[in-house]
């Protein structure tokens, strides 16, 4: 039988660690044994808790700010015991969410230009854990919504931008180890001390499967495997071994597939990349950095890619997002790692080697950006949607603003079979609204009213994609109003009562109400020869008009109300002066 080579264009993914002096050094890396996140990073900022006595602190550095880092430099000093846990908001790169052992979580706001003095006052305090707060994670989709786990077995979705629960869950009998959103943010997965997984409905509080994890008795990570329906989790075996297992999340009562890593007593964290479908295992204490590929037709659902190997231990990682990668470089991931022994943060790249200089759409599909695809009060309400995807491609240093290229909404049934189909409710359209001022004389108005044009018909003439239909006009007359009476009274005072000029406004849009599936999604938009960008500054340009023509419109309206007024006085004046 002759050897079969897996094909995959990940096969030859290295790491490659950052330039001694493009490292931060000389940071007092906190020496709590917790295995929270104690690194976060954005595209602007590099968090890492530090070591200090009487309190919980932790710096906030520029990514520009690389090299040895000053001993007082500014912190934020604003928890009364050890920080275990760092996020930073998805949707708001100068906003950073931490918790501690103090029972708190709290919201932080960071200037662009960064840190000058120390920071004790924060944005948002959030009481509500009786114990110390293990772990946060944000909502993927919606703004303003975290998830913050505790050591009195309860978990707690909160809003941030009112500063109290929304949901409270008591279904944990002991101490809570990871916690993990799926990709519209509907579910949520936690695993326990009790070595089971639980997987939650995050609206009700209910939870749809259970079941024992790892039988070892050592930590359990976990983490969903964006939109697939399945779990990655990794723990400890009977005989310690390290283990990483996938999970169908409907049902837990088996895996779909086992693998053991090694023997060695560090805790394995997982680290998973949907746009390219790979999955980075990091052990507390190691040196290496494992990468796998995901795939769902078949077992064994876990392909082994490679391994990054380095002789310092590490602390922690704190991971990039997508939209901070240099695409330049063909690089798909960077960790920024805590070493154990020293004091020093390493950037680490996990590059493609491709001798090609121009952009990678294989290997750069589009990715989760930083827009929020919902707000907290529309999720509370029901709806579900998936992040809004952008381009990688166009994305520059001076606007740094990437572009959107799809917007889907599903409904909350969309997960599991027995929660309903997968339905699609309509998208949200891309709409050009263009208003056409019409002058006319009151005398040669029509009281016309409100007529609405649509058209169905193919445009296949205007876009070479056969899904796209256009919706023509919205064509709609301004309502005439007249004083009848005021010019009957005063038809004859010209210095009170002006022309009335009245607008009448054509208002046109031209909506593409695009039927997107999963392989328009990956498609770059410039294909379909729509600059959405362009279309976008158009858009803001006649909102601006429009604001304008309303101001005039209601300028009119308060100038009107007072000749109103002062006829209204000069006709009971007459009548008073004929009544005597």
């Amino acid at each position: 039988m002759p050897f079969k080579v897996r094909i995959s264009k990940f096969r030859h993914v290295y790491g490659t660690p950052c330039r001694e002096q493009d490292c931060y050094k000389n940071i007092c890396i906190t020496r709590n044994a917790h295995d929270g996140c104690f690194c976060a990073v954005n595209s602007k900022f590099l968090a890492i808790v530090t070591e200090t006595s009487g309190g919980g602190s932790f710096l906030v550095l520029l990514l520009s700010e690389v090299g040895r880092v000053d001993v007082d430099h500014p912190r934020i000093t604003g928890h009364r015991g050890p920080v275990v846990d760092l996020k930073f908001n998805p949707f708001n790169d100068n906003e950073i969410a931490s918790c501690s052992d103090d029972g708190t979580v709290k919201i932080w706001s960071i200037p662009n230009d960064g840190l000058k003095t120390d920071t004790y006052q924060w944005k948002v305090d959030l009481h509500g854990h009786q114990r110390r707060v293990d772990y946060i994670e944000w909502h993927p989709t919606a703004e303003n919504l975290i998830l913050s786990t505790g050591s009195d077995y309860q978990v707690i979705l909160w809003n941030v931008e009112r500063a109290e629960p929304i949901q409270i869950y008591r279904c944990h009998p002991d101490s809570i180890q990871s916690v993990t959103w799926n990709r519209n943010g509907s579910l949520f997965a936690t695993t326990c001390k009790d070595k089971h997984i639980r997987v939650i409905e995050a609206r009700t509080g209910r939870v749809i499967a259970n079941s024992i994890g790892h039988q070892g008795p050592k930590t359990s990570k976990l983490v969903f495997l964006g939109d697939t329906n399945r779990l990655l989790s990794t723990g400890f075996g009977k005989q310690f071994e390290r283990q990483v297992a996938i999970w169908n999340a409907n049902d837990l009562s088996q895996p779909l597939t086992v693998e053991t890593i090694d023997f060695s007593a560090g805790v394995l964290v997982p680290f998973y990349d949907h746009d390219t479908r790979t999955v980075y295992l990091a052990g507390k204490g190691d040196g290496n950095i494992r990468y796998y590929e995901i795939t769902d037709q078949c077992e064994p659902y876990l392909h082994y890619l490679s391994e990054y190997k380095s002789t310092s231990p590490q602390r922690c990682l704190g991971v990039m997002p997508k939209m901070g990668l240099d695409v330049t470089r063909n690089e798909i991931m960077r960790f920024y790692k805590l070493t154990s022994t020293g004091l020093t943060c390493e950037p680490i790249s996990m590059i493609v080697p491709r001798r090609a200089e121009v952009f990678q759409y294989d290997i750069y599909p589009d990715t989760a950006g930083p827009y929020p695809a919902l707000s907290a009060d529309e999720w509370i309400s029901g709806i579900d949607r998936d992040p809004i995807l952008v381009s990688m491609k166009d994305r520059t240093e001076d606007t740094n603003i990437p572009q959107i290229t799809t917007y889907r909404t599903l409904d909350s049934t969309s997960s599991f079979p027995h929660r309903g189909t997968l339905q699609r409710i309509t998208p949200l359209p891309i709409a050009e609204v263009a208003p056409i001022p019409k002058v006319n004389i009151i005398n040669d108005l029509s009281n016309s009213p409100l007529t609405l044009e649509k058209t169905n018909n193919d445009v296949q003439q205007h876009t070479p994609h056969p899904t796209l239909r256009k919706i023509d006009s919205l064509q709609l007359s301004a309502t005439n109003t007249e004083f009848d009476f005021i010019r009957e009274k005063f038809q004859n005072q010209t210095d009170f009562v002006q022309p009335f000029i009245k607008h009448n406004f054509e208002i046109k849009k031209k909506v593409w109400n695009v039927d997107i599936n999963d392989t328009y999604s990956s498609i770059p938009p410039d294909i379909y020869g729509i600059d959405y960008r362009h279309e976008y500054l158009k858009q803001q340009d006649e909102i601006q008009t429009l604001r304008e023509l309303i101001f005039v419109k209601d300028s009119r309206i308060r100038l009107l109300e007072d000749e109103l007024c002062l006829f209204k006085i000069r006709v009971e004046n007459q009548e008073k002066i004929l009544s005597r």
